[in-house]
């Protein structure tokens, strides 16, 4: 097979040389294919720090008592690799593998004592440059903790991100406001049949979005409906007669709706149909909420720059209780002061918080 035609502007590049991504260069050792980052450098730099290295190469070539004693071979790749995740929440595991694998992309062949402050600072500020600040800002915390484990492991002999300062993201999503909300409703039914369902239990009970995912059947006891917070494991009991006088409608009538389609299932909210491999009954996926809630947003016309999420419904839910006046919303929404998060900081098996409202 005849070799791939070099492109012409690195006609006269020499060997080794590599341009990732547009003004990014790399050096690729041809002894052991690991990749040593340039970063941005003028071009002219590039080609004379590569010709040098080419030429060291050449002439002194490595001995093997030296890549016995001093390997010094592990990459970020490999240190990656490394970081644990028992304990860790499907949630957070689904980031932390998102920004590993930005992580790996960008730094992954780079051995982990020649990752140098520059490679992470070009690393960092290319995504702020893209207007990626907030991915950028969480990257930074990341290679962060990974960088400590390499030095833990002896694999790193400083932390190269130490150095890097903070920086602070300004929150773009908008508030959801009680207009929006009833407009995005609106158009609920017309994405799918549980999404009116899940935002009104989302608006009248202050619960996030898993909360609402995995809120079962069984949950009422008594007068209270007593769900438990996945992030924080804390259980809250909420009076069914809680009422957001704003819709007029209560805990335990939204509850009634959820249980009225008909439909045998464990949850409050689940699917009314079998689609695929999605069956009847089954409770909704955390991104089939969010995803649903965006195409209604869509469809009720709701400007796009920093629209509110499905989360913005809890905040909305604080909010709307605070004016009616008549609510304990630090317990409803699972806000514990210091004093009592002391007391509550092994949620396991411990009464849950009463959410009180006036004349109860």
């Amino acid at each position: 097979m005849a070799a791939r035609p070099r492109i012409r502007k690195r006609a006269n590049w020499p060997a080794n040389l590599h341009e990732p991504r547009e003004g990014y260069y790399t050096f690729r050792d041809p002894r052991d294919g690991k990749v040593h980052v340039l970063g941005r450098i003028p071009l002219a730099q590039a080609i004379f720090e590569v010709h040098e290295a080419n030429a060291a190469i050449v002439s002194a070539p490595r001995k093997l008592i030296d890549r016995i004693q001093n390997p010094g071979t592990e990459t970020v790749r490999d240190l990656l690799a490394k970081m644990p995740k028992d304990g860790l929440k499907p949630t957070t595991l689904a980031s932390l593998k998102t920004q590993d694998s930005r992580i790996a992309e960008a730094l992954g062949d780079v051995r982990c004592n020649e990752l140098t402050i520059k490679a992470v600072s070009d690393f960092i500020e290319e995504m702020k440059d893209a207007g990626k600040k907030r991915l950028a800002q969480m990257i930074r915390g990341r290679l962060y903790i990974v960088c400590r484990k390499g030095m833990a492991l002896g694999w790193m002999p400083s932390n190269p991100v130490e150095v890097i300062e903070k920086f602070s993201v300004k929150v773009q999503r908008k508030r959801l406001t009680l207009e929006t909300f009833n407009r995005i409703l609106e158009k609920a039914p017309e994405v799918t049949p549980w999404l009116e369902r899940a935002m009104l239990l989302a608006l009248v009970s202050g619960q996030d979005r898993s909360t609402i995912a995995n809120w079962k059947r069984t949950s009422v006891q008594e007068d209270f409906a007593v769900v438990r917070r996945s992030k924080t494991e804390l259980d809250i009991a909420i009076p069914l007669d809680i009422r957001l006088d704003v819709i007029g409608l209560s805990l335990r009538d939204v509850i009634a709706r959820c249980k009225s389609t008909g439909v045998v299932s464990k949850y409050l909210i689940h699917h009314v149909r079998t689609n695929g491999a999605t069956k009847r009954g089954s409770p909704i996926a955390l991104n089939a909420i969010s995803a649903a809630f965006a195409r209604a947003r869509r469809l009720a016309s709701i400007d796009e720059k920093g629209a509110p999420t499905f989360h913005e419904i809890r905040s909305l839910a604080k909010r709307l209780y605070m004016e009616q006046g008549n609510v304990d919303t630090k317990a409803l929404l699972g806000h514990l002061s210091e004093s009592a998060s002391n007391t509550y900081a092994n949620p396991r098996g411990v009464a849950p918080v009463k959410v009180a409202i006036s004349g109860q």
